[in-house]
């Protein structure tokens, strides 16, 4: 076994995290905004950095930067690192129990938006003294927060490709179809899908898992939905049905308070039932501090505590 040691490296912990954030942005004033450092100490960085290595990690290519085979090699080896510190943190913190500490926490649009607020609500509650931080995007957005560390865990709607994730059952979803009041087949009981075929649909963005299993069971039904706009979120889709524009299929966990006000319509279709699994994901190599299981404990326990 051959072991190189260097007397002068002086490489450190905030070292590989402003290189990661250099890494992801490929300017060193965004990365500065992120990390709290001015351009030029960004700079002065990387460059002891590349001393410390011995090699360049970034090559200018016109006006803009990027990754060198070296700086591309690093990039997982750094996060790697900057994970089993912050686990080695949330470790320690363990031994003050939940009397401490702070939770990242990701989720996609619909579990954003309407459920996850609401385990944060009891939880904090319960351990007022863990900070919680709440980041909504889409569900492949959140697949790549948590596989590259930025949050504890995740909810999403979608399937994560790869293993680099351990996926927790939480909560079975109804995609209902919704219409304004007054159409043409919100007085019906139940309608077939070849009544859809001349129908305008107000569609989620692309990434949206609510789309991508919307469109893969409507494809089933030989039916290649009309899109008329998209929208970026569950409130913006309702505002355009209860309007006129078109209809939709959203998440029944969304349209519980318009469809008690009888604001809008949720429509039967014979043969066509949309369900999808919520899901709770985080990495399989990462160490869930007790906040964190003791979150995604109450999460779990959703149902019972929503009948309560």
């Amino acid at each position: 076994m051959i072991t190189i040691v260097n007397q002068h490296d002086s490489m450190d912990v905030r070292d590989l995290q402003v290189f990661l954030s250099v890494a992801r942005h490929l300017n060193f004033t965004r990365a500065g905004e992120e990390v709290n450092l001015s351009q030029p100490s960004v700079s002065v960085r990387m460059r002891q950095l590349e001393h410390d290595l011995g090699s360049k990690l970034f090559e200018q290519l016109g006006k803009k930067i990027a990754l060198t085979e070296a700086g591309q090699l690093l990039v997982p080896y750094a996060a790697g690192v900057i994970a089993s510190m912050n686990d080695a943190r949330y470790a320690i913190h363990e031994l003050q129990g939940l009397e401490r500490g702070s939770l990242r926490i990701g989720a996609s649009t619909t579990p954003g938006m309407y459920l996850v607020p609401r385990t944060i609500a009891h939880f904090k509650h319960r351990y007022p003294k863990i900070e919680m931080h709440l980041t909504v995007k889409d569900t492949r957005q959140i697949e790549e927060g948590v596989i590259n560390n930025e949050f504890d865990f995740g909810f999403v709607g979608g399937h994560l490709a790869g293993d680099e994730v351990d996926v927790v059952p939480w909560l079975t979803d109804e995609l209902v179809l919704i219409v304004p009041v007054g159409h043409r087949l919100a007085g019906r009981r139940i309608v077939k899908p070849p009544d859809l075929l001349r129908e305008k649909f107000i569609l989620r963005e692309e990434g949206s898992a609510t789309r991508a299993i919307v469109a893969s069971h409507l494809r089933k039904c030989r039916i290649e939905p009309d899109a008329v706009m998209e929208m970026a979120n569950p409130e913006s889709v309702k505002k355009a049905v209860q309007n006129g524009l078109g209809i939709a299929f959203i998440s029944a966990f969304a349209v519980e308070t318009e469809l008690l006000a009888k604001t809008l319509v949720a429509i039967k279709i014979q043969t066509l039932e949309i369900r999808r699994d919520l899901k709770v994901v985080y990495r399989k190599d990462k160490h869930l501090s007790t906040a964190a299981r003791a979150f995604v404990k109450a999460s779990q326990a959703w149902e019972s505590t929503n009948k309560s």
